[in-house]
């Protein structure tokens, strides 16, 4: 068979290849999300800012997230995921081409020519071209392969979103409790400074016979019941900020001075724009990367169903040929040659059946982990607004609860040093404007964690990434 028969026989093959076996790829169809637990006082359907750490008009929150965003290792991780499934995305499309390397091979010989008695002839053989290899895609087993490559690729850049929105979410929830734990160690050196005053207070009154030792053993109790809270308040500041520096790509510690306490940020009070519900599921990197590996799993369906059918190949060599390197390179040596193969698994076609089995109950598994990823991020979303609205109204009954114990600590110690009160009625003040302002600091803390667990559950947050790590994402499909 001539080379230009067997290029017509191959031009009229391509014409079977758009016949592709297996199924055809259709994303599910998912019913739109609904805000069920947002509370209408706590947050409003305005689009959010997509940095929405901003709003706390925190300028360290800024840094320590930009920071997150560019060095942490969790996304170094990532952004090396997306350059290989993007790298072998490419090379499963170069398939869909003849594969041409250049090749050159030199051998010797010494053996026995067949019919010439012991007769023993020593040869050599040089030969230098170009090798060429290619399948006729006739039932779509190259191009499900390309269809799965380029979703695994979807899925790892959706995994980088998805990493992103983590890390922003992370490094804002442990700045806000380091410096709750700060703001409640604060409340606490507050307080002491009174019990310290209450205690001498206490022994002065004993010492001119008008108190009583109880009064003075009780005191001292509460002082040092809590001294013993401090220790818990400084060990977590230092656990939240060993985690900080981590997040942001230093060693436990590094950040040092930066995180110094400060007076801290109020809570944010007004109401907090979320989106629109219907963007939710469309928003979610991780949604997005489960919806990308059913199309792979899907694609690698049609891969196995291919397997089922014949695969032809052509597989080619033209350079030159010649026993003697001197001649190598002129007329007389050229040479090429075409090689048509086919393969089909007809006497295993039970072991392509349950290979192809077994990549349908893989495709069946990736559905139902999007599906169970769809109703994750349901009640990421419900669970987060429920407790971001809930805490609001917390808040505000604890900061009334610490303005009025305030008041009675303050009237309960004027008449205990009048004598006109029990000094249990003081002791029992103090230690409610302690509790009141311990828990109100806790709750400031609590609420502001509550936005950053209702932002990375709406999904946002990546599209403040900065232009290093952009840019390093696009360097990926290079």
């Amino acid at each position: 068979m001539t080379l230009m028969r067997l290029l017509a026989v191959s031009a009229s093959a391509l014409t079977l290849a758009a016949c592709a076996v297996g199924p055809r790829y259709e994303a599910p169809k998912t019913p739109p999300a609904a805000f069920v637990n947002a509370d209408p006082a706590a947050v409003a359907a305005a689009n959010p800012e997509a940095a929405w750490w901003r709003q706390f008009e925190d300028p360290v929150l800024d840094d320590l997230v930009a920071r997150g965003l560019a060095a942490n290792l969790d996304l170094k991780v990532a952004v090396a995921h997306v350059k290989e499934a993007r790298a072998l995305f490419t090379d499963a499309r170069l398939d869909q081409l003849p594969r041409i390397t250049a090749s050159g091979t030199y051998a010797a010989s010494d053996q026995q020519q067949p019919g010439s008695g012991e007769h023993r002839v020593d040869g050599e053989t040089w030969q230098a071209g170009f090798d060429a290899g290619w399948e006729l895609d006739l039932f779509g087993h190259v191009r499900h392969g390309v269809d799965a490559a380029k979703a695994d690729a979807g899925a790892a850049e959706a995994d980088l979103r998805d990493a992103q929105v983590s890390v922003a979410a992370e490094v804002a929830r442990n700045y806000f409790e380091m410096r709750g734990a700060q703001a409640r160690l604060a409340v606490a050196e507050r307080n002491l400074d009174t019990q310290r005053e209450t205690l001498r207070l206490t022994k002065a009154r004993f010492e001119v016979g008008q108190g009583d030792p109880v009064d003075v053993a009780s005191a001292q109790a509460r002082l040092s019941a809590t001294e013993a809270a401090i220790p818990a308040f400084r060990a977590a500041e230092v656990r939240s900020a060993n985690r900080l520096a981590v997040l942001v790509g230093e060693r436990p510690g590094a950040l040092g001075g930066r995180l110094q306490a400060v007076e801290a940020t109020p809570p944010l009070t007004k109401a907090l724009p979320i989106g629109d519900a219907g963007e939710l599921l469309r928003r979610r990197p991780d949604v997005q990367a489960a919806e990308r590996r059913l199309a792979a799993q899907t694609a690698r369906t049609g891969v196995a169903t291919a397997d089922l059918f014949p695969r032809v190949r052509f597989s080619g060599f033209f350079g030159f040929l010649s026993g003697d390197i001197g001649s190598l390179g002129q007329s007389a040596s050229q040479a090429w040659s075409v090689t048509p193969t086919i393969t089909w698994p007809g006497l295993d076609l039970g072991g392509a059946r349950a290979r192809l089995r077994a990549q349908e109950a893989r495709g069946d598994a990736a559905l139902a982990i999007y599906d169970k990823t769809v109703l994750g991020a349901l009640e990421d979303v419900e669970n987060a607004l429920s407790a971001y609205g809930h805490e609001q109204s917390r808040l505000k009954s604890l900061a009334d609860q610490v303005a009025a114990s305030r008041r009675a600590a303050e009237l309960a110690r004027i008449r205990y040093r009048e004598g006109a009160i029990d000094f249990l009625v003081l002791l029992d003040a103090e230690r409610t404007r302690l509790e009141a302002e311990d828990a109100l600091s806790a709750s400031e803390t609590q609420a502001k964690v509550d936005v950053a667990a209702v932002y990375k559950a709406l999904g946002g947050g990546w599209q403040g990434a900065p232009a290093r790590l952009a840019a390093a994402d696009s360097r990926a499909d290079r």
